[in-house]
């Protein structure tokens, strides 16, 4: 295990991986944010595709990682586009859910559970400059260092290669929302799930990762809706793309 897994996050989710398809659970704000992430996916992806696919195969032959994968939400909506995804994970929990949810669903996707680090150190002519697209949603803000987490993310990457991140904007509002209204009032989520002091905001995302040849040119932010029978029952609703970056953003950017 690299020191960008903070093992306590990791025993916390792990205890919760049997919840990762219960769209009414803890992973809820993820099921709701699918659209929404796959959107921005798809309208960034467009840059490095030679030409435009139709709707079910937008991603054909496209190198998919999805990190931090989890119980293999965003992975099977890639791979039901096209790509060829490899979704990674530290939570052997979590990627047996996902390899479970997989052959039910009749997706073939290539599911391992280790880390950035160590997949690169396990075959590198195979995983060095191989993907096409690298994507760390919702991930970021949970590992413990954040310099080597990049710098392997670079390294997956091709050049000339996609690079996607969604996190939480180290905010007031990105703060509020994410932490103590979802955690601590609503609990939607279980408590201790973010630490405030792992956010980032785009600005020092943007100057960290270009420190690792990743220039991120291409900002949304993400904001739950919020209607009455959605409070009634302790959830979010569906997210929506929008301008403002203050509580839940996008950036993604080409790995030079």
């Amino acid at each position: 295990m690299t020191n960008t897994v903070d093992k306590r996050e990791i025993e916390q989710f792990s205890l919760l991986s049997n919840q990762w398809w219960n769209k009414s659970g803890p992973f809820s704000a993820l099921h709701k944010m699918s659209n929404a992430r796959i959107e921005f996916i798809k309208t960034n992806a467009v840059r490095i595709i030679d030409h435009l696919q139709d709707e079910p195969s937008y991603l054909c032959g496209i190198k998919c990682l999805d990190i931090g994968c989890g119980g293999g939400i965003l992975s099977e909506r890639l791979t039901r586009l096209g790509a060829k995804v490899t979704g990674i994970d530290v939570s052997d929990k979590a990627i047996k859910i996902a390899t479970e949810h997989a052959i039910k669903s009749r997706l073939e996707i290539d599911y391992k559970c280790i880390s950035t680090g160590e997949l690169l150190k396990s075959n590198k002519k195979k995983f060095v400059n191989s993907f096409d697209i690298v994507i760390a949603s919702e991930v970021i803000e949970h590992v413990n260092n954040r310099n080597i987490f990049l710098s392997d993310i670079s390294n997956l990457c091709r050049p000339g290669g996609l690079i996607i991140f969604t996190t939480i904007n180290k905010s007031f509002m990105g703060t509020f929302l994410a932490k103590f209204l979802a955690e601590d009032i609503m609990k939607i989520l279980p408590h201790d799930t973010h630490d405030p002091e792992k956010f980032i905001s785009p600005e020092q995302l943007t100057l960290e990762a270009e420190k690792y040849n990743i220039v991120l040119d291409s900002f949304t932010g993400f904001l739950p809706t919020f209607g009455t029978q959605d409070i009634s029952k302790k959830e979010f609703g569906d997210f929506i793309l929008m301008p403002n970056l203050g509580v839940n953003y996008g950036a993604a950017g080409i790995k030079l």
